[in-house]
This record gives C-alpha cells, sequence and structure tokens, in this order.
C-alpha cells in the first residue's frame, strides 16, 4: 500500500514544473551524500557533576546517579522520552524523562550504598518515599514494592 502512494507522489508535479517529482528526485539522487556507517545520536549531550546528594541537574530537573560517582562530572545524553548517564563509556543510569519543571527522579537502587555506611539513613528519605509509590518493574511481589 505504501509502495503505491509513493508511486502515486512521484507520478505528482509541484505547481507548474515540468517534470515530475520522480524525474526530479532521478536528477537530484547521484548528487546526494551517502548514509554514515555509523548510528546518528539525536539525543541532547549535557556533561553535569554529580551534586553532594547524588543527583544531577538536566534542564530543570533532576535526576538521581550511583552516589560513588558524587563529585564527578558524567555525560547525560537527553532524548524526547528518557535520558541515559555515562560515567566514561560505561552506562550507569537510565531514567524515564520528567515533565514537569523543578521535578526529582529518584532511584532507590542508586542509594544502597549509604544503607552500608548509614544504616539508618532511608527512613523518612524521599527515595523510599517514591520507591513505595511506584510500582517498580523490580518488584517481586505482586502489587508493586513492599518496602
Amino acid at each position: 500500500m505504501i509502495e503505491q502512494w509513493d508511486r502515486q507522489d512521484g507520478a505528482r508535479r509541484i505547481g507548474s514544473r515540468t517534470r515530475t517529482i520522480a524525474e526530479d528526485f532521478a536528477l537530484e539522487q547521484p548528487l546526494l551524500m551517502p548514509l554514515p556507517d555509523e548510528p546518528f545520536e539525536t539525543g541532547r549531550l549535557f556533561t553535569p557533576r554529580v551534586d553532594r546528594y547524588g543527583q544531577i541537574p538536566v534542564r530543570t530537573n533532576r535526576y538521581s546517579v550511583p552516589i560513588l560517582l558524587i563529585g564527578k562530572r558524567v555525560r547525560v545524553i537527553l532524548h524526547a522520552s528518557h535520558l541515559v548517564v555515562y560515567d566514561q563509556n560505561v552506562e550507569v543510569a537510565w531514567h524515564e524523562r520528567l515533565i514537569a519543571k523543578g521535578a526529582v527522579r529518584l532511584d532507590l537502587d542508586h542509594y544502597l550504598e549509604v544503607l552500608v555506611r548509614k544504616p539508618g539513613a532511608f527512613p523518612g528519605s524521599t527515595a523510599l518515599e517514591q520507591a513505595r509509590r511506584a510500582s517498580s518493574p523490580r518488584s517481586t511481589t505482586p502489587g508493586g514494592p513492599r518496602l
């Protein structure tokens, strides 16, 4: 069906031009450069520094990263629906993109190192509260996480 539409569109003339769209394309096709071998990155690049809370600012929002990266610069590729965080060339975090301004997205797994050093650090924390509210795919119990 799409091929039929392409053929119909190729036979169409724009305004009062003498050649059809397909004839114009046949003249221009040899002048086009070939596609690159590598995939083209469509995301926007940022290099924020991880703050003392294990979070990075991206545009107007904040996202968590593993706390081992506190003080380091990381590379962030921001896409339309998600963002990916890299330390060197290693992916360290992936978050669904936040829509609202000033929002915070925290992943409880990024803060587990704190639990080893400070066992009382989690009660009442924002990361724990977000984990309780979210229905996480990592949950092993039906109906969402039970923390």
